[in-house]
C-alpha cells in the first residue's frame, strides 16, 4: 500500500484503496507522506471522518514515525471554527451573554489566560450550552479588526498552516473549504497531495455540507450576533472617521436602516420559526415533509413568513450598499469591512430562503424540517461537486477505507462520489486476519422477520442466553431509535437479575457510554449508528457484535427516495444499484468493530432470517467471512457461538 500511495504521488494520479482491517493503512499512507519531497513546497493533506482517528494519528502513528526521521515533518490540525473559544465574547461579553452565563465567564476567562488564547474543544471540560455560546463562529468574526487578533488560537493555527508538511483535518473542514472556494475565499493553502481517509463517509458528509439550510443557528449568527455588540463598535468607527458636518445625518440613517432594521429582521426570523413549529400540530407525525407542505394551506402562514424575511433581507441589503457608497464619498477612506461583511452575510440568507422558497430544481430535494424547525434543500448527486471542485483541485488525491468495494469492485464509490476518472487506479488488500480461526459468523434461518411487531420479543431468551453466557461485553446494534428502546425493555430486567450494565444509546453521550462499556465489568450495548463505525474496542472488552436487522436505508427518507427514483427513471434497479450496495458497505463496517488486532476473536452473529432466506441475503453474505458460517435459528446460533467461545474465547 506504502509503495501504491507513493507512486501515486509521483505520477498524479487518484488512488483507491480498500485496506481492510489490520492492514494498517495509516502507517502505509503516512509513510511515503512523510517522505516525499514537494517541488513548489506545498502541504500534504490528511482528512479524516472522525475525531477519534485524529488523535490516534497525532499521538501515536505520526511522532512514532517522526522519531525515525533524520529531521521532524511539520504536522499541523486544521480544525473547524466551532472548535475554538471566541476570546472576544469572553473577554467583551454582551449584555445577554453576560446575564446568561453569570459566574461561569471568570472562570472562562481565566482559561483563556492559562491558555494564551488558544482553547480547543476537545481539551477542556466545558458544558455544550456554555460553549455554543462562545465558541468561534466565522459570520461574527472581525478578524484583524478584532482587538485580540494577536492572541487568538483559530488565527494562530490557521497561520501554521502555511509553513506545514502535513496537514491534518477531517471531511467536514476539507469541504468547508470546498464551499468557501465557491466564494473566491479559502481556509486551506494550495496542497498537491489529500489522502481521504474513512473515504466510504465522503458522500454523506458532502450531502451535509452541499445542504442549503435555514435554521435557528444560522438565523441567529446572521441577525442577533451582529446586534450584540459588534454593530456598537462598527458605529463607533464611522462616528470617529466622519466629518462632523455629516456626522448626526449619517448615524441617524445607520441607526434607522441597519441598527434598527436587524432588530425587525429578529423578530420575522422568530415568527418564521414560530409558523413552521405550528405546523406540526397538523403533521403531529411527521418530523420533516416536502417543502411543497407550504404552498397548502397549512404551510401557507409559514410560506409568507418566509417571503417577508426575504423582502426585508434585500431592502437591508440595499441600504448597507448605499450607507458604504456614501461613506466612501464623504471620507477618503474605504468603507469599513465590517459593513461589506454584514451586507454578504445577509445577502447570503436573502439568496437561499429565495431559492428554498422556489423549491423547483431537479437537482435538490427541498425539505420542511418541524422540529426543530427548518427549511433546507439537499443535493440528489454529489458526483460533480466533488469531482470538479474537490478532486481536480489536487494533483494527486489517495482515498482509503477498510470498506469501499461492494461485490468486488470500487465501481459503487467512484460513481456515486466522482472519483472515477482515466488517473484512476485501484487497490485491494484484504485483512491479514485468519477469520475461520479467530471469529464465529452466526446467520439467522428461518422464523419471524423484522417486521413483524413481535420480532424483537421472539429474540428475548437467544440475547439473555448469549449475554449472560458472555459475562456482557456485547454490542446489540440496531437500525432505529425505536428499536433500541424496545429492546432496553425487553432486556432491563434479565440483565438486572444478572448483575449486568445495561448501557443504552441516548441515555448519555456516546463517547461516556464507550468508556463505560470498555472498564471493568459486565456490560451489554444497545445502540444504532453511532456504534456501526469509528469504534475501536481491541480485546475482550468487545468480543460480540449482535446485529438484529439488516441496515437497509430508510425507504421513506424524502433525499434516499429521490436518488431511488432517479436510478429508476433512467432505466435502473435501484433496490440493487443504491440500496443494497449501501447495506452491504454498512455490514461491513458492523463486522469491523469486532476484531481490531491479530489476537482478537469475537462473535458475530446477524440475526435478521432475510440474510439467509432472501435472495438478496445471499448477496449480502458474499461481503463478509461467510465460508465458516453458521446458519441456523437464533437459540441454535447462540448454542452454538457459545460453545466456540468456551474453546476460543475463555481459554
Amino acid at each position: 500500500m506504502a509503495d501504491a500511495v507513493a507512486t501515486a504521488i509521483e505520477s498524479r494520479q487518484r488512488l483507491a484503496i480498500e485496506a481492510e482491517t489490520g492492514t494498517g493503512k495509516s502507517m502505509a499512507y503516512l509513510v511515503p507522506l512523510l517522505l516525499r519531497e514537494s517541488a513548489e513546497g506545498r502541504p500534504a493533506v490528511i482528512a479524516t471522518k472522525t475525531l477519534q482517528l485524529q488523535h490516534q494519528l497525532m499521538t501515536k502513528e505520526i511522532p512514532l514515525l517522526q522519531e525515525r526521521l533524520p529531521s521532524p515533518r511539520k504536522v499541523v490540525q486544521a480544525r473547524g471554527w466551532s472548535n475554538y473559544l471566541c476570546l472576544r465574547k469572553v473577554e467583551e461579553p454582551s449584555e445577554d451573554l453576560t446575564r446568561e452565563l453569570g459566574p461561569e465567564l471568570p472562570k472562562l476567562k481565566s482559561l483563556a489566560d492559562r491558555h494564551q488564547g488558544n482553547v480547543h474543544r476537545q481539551s477542556v471540560d466545558i458544558a455544550p450550552r456554555v460553549w455554543n455560546r462562545i465558541q468561534a463562529d466565522p459570520l461574527d468574526c472581525q478578524k484583524q479588526q478584532c482587538p485580540y487578533f494577536s492572541r487568538c488560537g483559530l488565527f494562530a493555527e490557521r497561520k501554521e498552516l502555511e509553513s506545514a508538511d502535513i496537514i491534518l483535518t477531517n471531511h467536514a473542514f476539507l469541504l468547508s473549504d470546498l464551499r468557501l472556494r465557491r466564494e473566491g475565499g479559502s481556509l486551506l493553502p494550495a496542497s498537491d497531495v489529500l489522502v481521504l481517509d474513512e473515504a466510504h463517509r465522503l458522500d454523506e458528509t458532502a450531502t451535509d455540507h452541499l445542504t442549503v439550510k435555514v435554521d435557528r443557528d444560522r438565523l441567529t449568527s446572521v441577525l442577533s450576533a451582529p446586534l450584540q455588540g459588534r454593530l456598537d463598535a462598527l458605529r463607533f468607527h464611522l462616528l470617529a472617521h466622519l466629518p462632523e458636518s455629516e456626522m448626526m445625518d449619517f448615524i441617524a440613517r445607520f441607526d434607522r436602516s441597519v441598527t434598527m432594521e436587524l432588530a425587525t429582521l429578529e423578530t420575522l426570523a422568530s415568527k418564521l420559526l414560530q409558523e413552521i413549529g405550528f405546523m406540526r400540530e397538523s403533521l403531529s407525525t411527521q418530523q420533516s415533509c416536502s417543502l411543497d407542505v407550504l404552498l397548502t394551506g397549512t404551510g401557507e402562514r409559514s410560506a409568507n413568513a418566509a417571503s417577508e424575511l426575504t423582502f426585508a433581507l434585500e431592502q437591508i441589503v440595499g441600504e448597507i450598499s448605499a450607507l458604504s457608497a456614501d461613506y466612501e464619498n464623504i471620507t477618503p477612506m474605504h468603507a469599513p469591512p465590517e459593513m461589506e461583511r454584514l451586507a454578504r452575510n445577509l445577502r447570503g440568507l436573502a439568496d437561499d430562503l429565495e431559492f428554498l422558497l422556489k423549491a423547483d430544481h431537479p437537482d435538490w430535494v427541498f425539505l420542511c424540517e418541524l422540529e426543530p424547525p427548518a427549511l433546507l434543500a439537499r443535493p440528489v448527486d454529489n458526483s460533480e461537486a466533488l469531482d470538479m471542485e474537490l478532486f481536480e483541485h489536487f494533483p494527486t488525491t489517495v482515498v482509503t477505507s477498510a470498506s469501499l468495494r461492494v461485490h468486488n469492485s470500487f465501481d459503487f464509490f467512484l460513481t456515486r462520489t466522482g472519483f472515477g476518472s482515466d488517473r484512476t487506479q485501484e487497490l485491494a488488500l484484504p485483512s491479514p486476519f485468519d477469520h475461520s480461526q479467530s471469529v464465529f459468523v452466526g446467520l439467522a434461518r428461518g422464523g419471524v422477520e423484522p417486521s413483524d411487531p413481535t420480532f424483537p420479543s421472539s429474540l428475548l431468551t437467544a440475547l439473555t442466553t448469549l449475554v449472560v453466557g458472555l459475562e456482557g461485553r456485547t454490542f446489540l446494534l440496531t437500525t432505529s431509535h425505536r428499536r433500541v428502546k424496545e429492546y432496553a425493555q425487553l432486556l432491563r430486567e434479565p440483565m438486572n437479575q444478572q448483575g449486568l450494565d445495561l448501557l443504552v444509546q441516548g441515555t448519555a453521550p456516546p463517547a461516556q457510554l464507550l468508556k463505560r462499556f470498555a472498564s471493568p465489568g459486565q456490560h451489554l450495548l444497545i445502540g444504532v449508528d453511532t456504534f456501526w463505525e469509528g469504534v475501536d474496542i481491541p480485546g475482550e472488552r468487545l468480543s460480540c457484535v449482535v446485529l438484529t436487522r439488516l441496515p437497509f436505508p430508510v425507504p421513506s427518507d424524502p433525499l434516499f427516495a429521490a436518488r431511488c427514483r432517479r436510478i429508476d427513471e433512467n432505466g435502473g434497479r435501484s433496490f440493487e444499484e443504491l440500496s443494497l450496495p449501501l447495506t452491504a458497505l454498512k455490514l461491513k463496517q458492523g463486522f469491523g468493530r469486532l476484531l481490531r488486532h491479530s489476537q482478537d476473536r469475537g462473535i458475530f452473529l446477524i440475526l435478521d432470517p432475510r440474510i439467509c432466506d432472501k435472495w438478496y441475503g445471499k448477496k449480502l453474505q458474499r461481503q463478509l467471512p461467510c465460508e465458516f458460517a453458521v446458519k441456523d435459528s437464533p437459540e441454535m446460533l447462540v448454542e452454538s457461538a457459545l460453545a466456540w467461545a468456551e474453546q476460543s474465547l475463555f481459554r
